[in-house]
């Protein structure tokens, strides 16, 4: 971690002291303060420590947190401060009391999937595991296409005959397919918590696909200006999300060689799924914004491209992603 100022990663966090708390119980009068919690502020996203303060909200960093009320270095309310600086990568905001994500804790999720995202992960496994057992790959275009694939009673025979020959392959007795089926659950488990996000990603889409329907509306030249700006933003935002996609599809292409090293596997896929969740949860205010507009040229279409450009320059204006700025 690079200072006291660094949100810090999972990991890190976990290895920040000896605390193994539950929930941000801080002892620390201050904490007890109106409106006390954690947020990210400023361009760079720096983890700072809010107070109400009348009108609105007072803000001061986690040094000088630290320094104004005395926190000792190694104390409890310092390694809380710690780990909820890292939490921000998870949770839009921390109060004191809120319980600490298991992000930090063990590495799980803090959130939860839909049973279809869970059914998709599981699906995606078995198809690279029909792939493995056919010696050539498997294509599909959709998740509905992905399962008529897992559904066609062929496959299902092919199936329970990949499970033997992969529990060969991996050092147990062909018969032992139910330990085969238990690390691709274990896979799965891991795996469904990007399916969800791999939908919410298509937002992204849903609001490049208006932005371009606008070009054919916004024909004047400063409207066209504006809006072929945040066209060649757009690109660059999309395109962080499926780099994110597309390496946690890789780690997990090779399905024996992904069960063979699965702990390695599981951590580079809770990796993408933290990162591409912290993406994400930057969009959420932008997708809002999209959310039941008409593509007409109105004040509401003009407040959310405004929006969209200034949310989008900020961050991709001078090369940097939204991860670059949250130092991964």
């Amino acid at each position: 971690m690079a200072g006291r100022e660094s949100q810090g990663s999972g990991s890190e966090a976990r290895h920040a002291g000896p605390a193994r708390n539950t929930h941000f119980d801080f002892h620390g009068k201050v904490f007890q303060a109106p409106g006390a919690c954690f947020v990210l502020k400023g361009k760079e996203k720096q983890p700072m420590f809010a107070v109400d303060m009348g009108a609105g909200q007072g803000y001061v960093s986690l040094k000088d947190l630290r320094r104004t009320f005395h926190v000792a270095e190694g104390s409890h309310d310092d390694r809380l401060i710690e780990q909820a600086a890292a939490g921000l990568r998870h949770v839009p905001d921390i109060r004191p009391g809120d319980q600490i994500p298991n992000e930090i804790l063990n590495g799980t999720a803090s959130w939860t999937v839909a049973r279809k995202h869970k059914q998709i992960a599981r699906d995606r496994i078995q198809v690279q595991l029909l792939s493995w057992m056919g010696g050539k790959p498997i294509t599909y275009s959709g998740q509905e296409e992905l399962k008529k694939i897992v559904g066609l009673e062929e496959n299902k025979k092919a199936l329970k005959d990949a499970f033997g020959r992969a529990a060969a392959a991996l050092g147990y007795e062909k018969g032992e397919t139910e330990k085969v089926v238990d690390l691709i659950e274990s896979l799965a488990r891991e795996i469904c918590y990007v399916e969800a996000l791999r939908e919410r990603s298509l937002e992204l889409k849903k609001i490049q696909s208006n932005v371009e329907a606008l070009s054919k509306i916004y024909t004047d030249i400063r409207g066209s200006a504006d809006v072929g700006r945040v066209k060649l933003l757009m690109t660059r935002g999309i395109n962080e999300t499926e780099s994110v996609l597309n390496n946690v599809d890789a780690e997990t292409a090779d399905v024996m060689s992904a069960l063979m090293s699965l702990e390695d596997v599981i951590t580079a896929v809770r990796r993408a799924r933290d990162d591409l969740h912290y993406i994400l949860m930057e969009w959420d205010p932008i997708i809002d914004k999209w959310k039941d507009l008409e593509m007409v040229r109105s004040q509401e279409v003009d407040r959310a491209l405004m929006a969209t450009y200034k949310f989008l320059a900020s961050r991709f204006d001078t090369g940097k992603s939204i991860m670059k700025k949250a130092g991964r």
